[in-house]
């Protein structure tokens, strides 16, 4: 093919736009390196970072690296062995070491919320000792410290106290000449220290001339006294460079021998940068995260070109979105319309579509499903090449035979304007021949196309489908909108006649039409009519829907108010009546004269108040269900025939039922012909027997189709023991130690009424919790004297004697 299919679809205009939203010089480069893959897991894994980073950005933070010099240069200079680093090179290794330490310290705390991206900040290498040392020898203006080295230290102190002693050794001089001294006067010719001196006394000041000034007049001498002092400072300096020169190598082989892992820095920050390039990207762009699919479905839902997009900005407009489903038993899509009405930019947003997503970059969709491809192919644009003897013509066909050889049912292909540049009829056949090829082969196919052929060919063959550009004929412009299922019109007369051709040439070529041509324009015109009117039922049914779904759920926010009004008196007038009847207990305690009995009647009392506030809170749960369910049912919710009631023979112990009134099941444990006593989590709660209305079967049940709706929150259920003992002993085995010891407090008191010396309390082995727990219980309780044991051939540890006392 002429040109790839990235070039045709501008794809590195859109790497372009990506990479203004990088930091850093390599972040550039690896959005730039982007090219599209087929790994489904690479690519998975890639658009799990963005979709971390979008999230992370969407939080408020930031992660850029605009302090990071571009590491390329000292890292190729490092594989040069011999090599040696400048300290501005040593500055750019701490540039890499700090923004590596920083991103590690940043995603530290994030793992929970970013886990991938913590992955990757982990796995950068620990640079703190080798920056440390880097930051403590280079200062940032690119000098090398007095504290790199304690021998550069000595040498840098020497030199200041040699300059301090040339310059009073000069000053004497020059005031033993009654000549000014002073800093302005001694000054440094070739790296010595001078005095100035009249051309005419020269010879009064013995020395070496090392210049003279411009006049000629002034000759800057180095006396035969500083002579020596000069040398020793020279010297100096040298031992300086020396001394430099070792520290810089010393730092170039450390960094050298970390290389790998500030390589493999450089690539994570490059790598991480463009990934929050993409982030960026699709905040500013409103972009999604494609779903990769296993078989062939494309779907595209208000998609746009970026690169049009960006384009039409700057100038306060709009890309229009579309939409498009391909895929399954339909794999060709034939687009009509008018010219400049949008069918190329329909091609290149799908085939822009499909390289960003197999590229790692977020697609500019609302939503985009679409397979991994083998290759996109596409033929866009005028091919002519007059060097190679191509006429538009041939270039189009030499790119469409170079597409057959390659294509496969997992290509993408893109073919715009089929069939140009020859006689109508003979483009056309070799178009309708060329679409049925890549159907054969079960290629996504789409192409653009004036041919009524064409439109009619789509109308009639399975697995090829219509869809047209629609044209505004009202006000005879495109409205770049592409509409499924309908061909579309070329509209080249309205359109001439929109730009000013004289109006009796285009009622000449309007005249000039066939007959077929005219009932086929006016045929795709009344089709387009009908679609605008379906979508306008569409559009007010939806609206209607709305309103009825508003309108219901005012009507529900009303009927749950009332119903919790309902509950709150029914809860205010059952805690009335209970403080009542507590008051008339008190009352009747009060006059008893003995206070051991007055103390064991109110205890008494006060537990069988217990247990008939717990019935009484039952019944008032069920009373306030069945208000609900009526008022449900008066409500319009949930009105179907009352479920019938299980048999109690069909009921054991550890069956899970459905029970009126709640959407879990619930585990049945015993009933007593009237009232079942069931299970929902940690939850015991007695309920009407009539209230189960069906067994859970298998795995998985079907609830009954007339089971109340849930109950609604806010009721109390109160749990009660139900088997009480009787005689000298009570098995507790299987009670929880809150259970066992509400039995057995009460069991107590009846024993000692009874006048029992002794009782048995039988809570087996287990794994001891029960036994330890009644036992605590029973050391502190008032009525009990002692506690032991049973013999070991009457039960030993599985049951407790209680002594009570006399």
């Amino acid at each position: 093919m002429s040109r790839p299919a990235e070039e045709l679809l501008e794809f590195d205009r859109l790497k372009d736009i990506v990479s203004r939203s990088t930091t850093c010089v390599p972040g550039r480069r690896a959005i730039e390196a982007l090219v599209p893959q087929q790994d489904v897991a690479s690519l998975d894994a890639e658009f799990e970072l963005v979709r971390e980073a979008i999230a992370y950005l969407r939080a408020g933070s930031e992660l850029g690296f605009g302090s990071l010099a571009d590491p390329d240069a000292w890292l190729a200079r490092l594989g040069m062995p011999g090599s040696m680093l400048t300290p501005a090179e040593l500055l750019d290794v701490a540039s890499l070491a700090e923004n590596a330490d920083a991103v590690r310290q940043t995603f530290k705390t994030e793992a929970a919320k970013h886990p991938r991206l913590a992955e990757r900040a982990a796995a950068l290498a620990d640079f703190r000792p080798l920056l440390t040392a880097i930051r403590r020898a280079v200062l940032p203006s690119g000098e090398i410290s007095d504290d790199a080295s304690q021998q550069l230290k000595r040498i840098r102190a020497s030199m200041i106290q040699a300059r301090v002693t040339i310059r009073h050794s000069l000053e004497k001089i020059l005031r033993t000449r009654g000549e000014p001294a002073g800093e302005d006067y001694v000054t440094l010719r070739n790296d010595r220290f001078v005095i100035p001196v009249r051309a005419s006394d020269r010879r009064a000041v013995p020395g070496v001339v090392h210049a003279a000034s411009a006049t000629g007049q002034t000759v800057f001498v180095e006396p035969l006294e500083a002579i020596d002092l000069n040398n020793r400072l020279v010297q100096l300096g040298e031992d300086e460079i020396s001394e430099i020169a070792r520290i810089l190598d010393e730092l170039t082989n450390r960094v050298r021998a970390e290389q790998g892992p500030l390589e493999a820095a450089a690539a994570s920050i490059a790598h991480l940068d463009s990934i929050f390039a993409r982030a960026r990207f699709a905040r500013e762009f409103d972009c999604v995260v494609p779903e990769f699919t296993s078989g062939n479905s494309l779907g595209l839902e208000a998609a746009r070109n970026p690169v049009l997009e960006a384009t039409l900005r700057p100038q306060g407009r709009k890309a229009v979105p579309m939409s498009l489903a391909l895929g399954g038993d339909e794999t060709v899509m034939v687009v009509s319309g008018p010219n400049t009405g949008g069918k190329t930019v329909s091609l290149k947003t799908v085939g822009l579509a499909a390289l960003s997503a197999q590229s790692g970059i977020p697609v500019a969709a609302e939503r985009a499903e679409m397979p991994v491809f083998d290759r996109v192919l596409a033929d866009i644009g005028d091919e002519q090449s007059i060097a190679a003897d191509l006429s538009t013509f041939s270039a189009h066909m030499l790119n469409l035979k170079a597409m057959l050889e390659i294509a496969t049912d997992r290509s993408l292909i893109l073919v715009d304007e089929m069939g140009t540049g020859t006689a109508p009829e003979e483009g056309a056949a070799l178009s309708v021949a060329l679409l049925e090829e890549f159907r054969a082969r079960r290629a996504l196919t789409l192409a653009t196309t004036h041919h009524d052929r064409l439109k009619a060919y789509a109308s009639t063959t399975p697995g090829i489908v219509n869809a047209a550009m629609e044209f505004d004929q009202v006000n005879l412009r495109p409205t770049y909108r592409l509409l499924f299922g309908v061909p579309g019109t070329s509209s080249g007369i309205e359109i001439a006649r929109r730009l000013g051709l004289p109006a009796r040439v285009v009622d000449h070529a309007n005249a000039s039409l066939s007959p077929e041509s005219r009932e086929a324009r006016d045929l795709i015109a009344y089709l387009h009519g009908s679609r605008d009117e379906m979508e306008e039922v569409t559009r007010q049914g939806r609206e209607q829907l709305a309103q009825l779904e508003a309108a219901r759920r005012e009507l529900q926010t009303e009927w749950v108010e009332r119903q919790k009004k309902r509950i709150a008196e029914l809860e205010k007038s059952f805690l009335a009546t209970q403080k009542r009847l507590e008051s008339e207990v008190q009352r009747l305690a009060a006059d008893i004269k003995d206070r051991t009995f007055r103390a064991q009647l109110e205890k008494q009392a006060g537990r069988r108040m217990g247990k008939l506030g717990g019935d009484a809170r039952a019944e008032a749960d069920a009373a306030v269900i069945d208000t609900l369910a009526a008022s449900q049912q008066d409500l319009g919710v949930g009105v179907e025939a009352p479920p019938k009631p299980v048999a109690p023979e069909q009921l054991s112990a550890g069956t899970r039922v459905h029970v009126k009134g709640f959407k879990q099941v619930v585990v049945f444990r015993r009933h007593d012909g009237r009232i079942a006593e069931v299970e929902a989590g940690p939850l015991r709660m007695k309920i009407p027997l009539a209230d189960i209305v069906a067994i859970e079967s298998g795995a998985s049940s079907v609830k009954p189709s007339g089971a109340a709706p849930e109950r609604p929150r806010g009721i109390t259920v109160h749990t009660q023991p139900s088997d009480e003992a009787a005689g000298e002993e009570i098995n507790v085995i299987g009670c929880t130690v809150e259970e066992a010891t509400n039995r057995v407090d009460k069991f107590i008191d009846e024993a000692a009424l009874r006048d029992l010396l002794r009782v048995r309390i039988i809570h087996g082995h287990g794994k001891g919790a029960l036994r330890r727990g009644l036992a605590e219980y029973l050391s502190s309780h008032p009525l009990v004297a002692s506690i032991h044991a049973e013999a070991e051939d009457r039960g030993g540890t599985a049951i407790t004697i209680a002594e009570l006392k006399s």
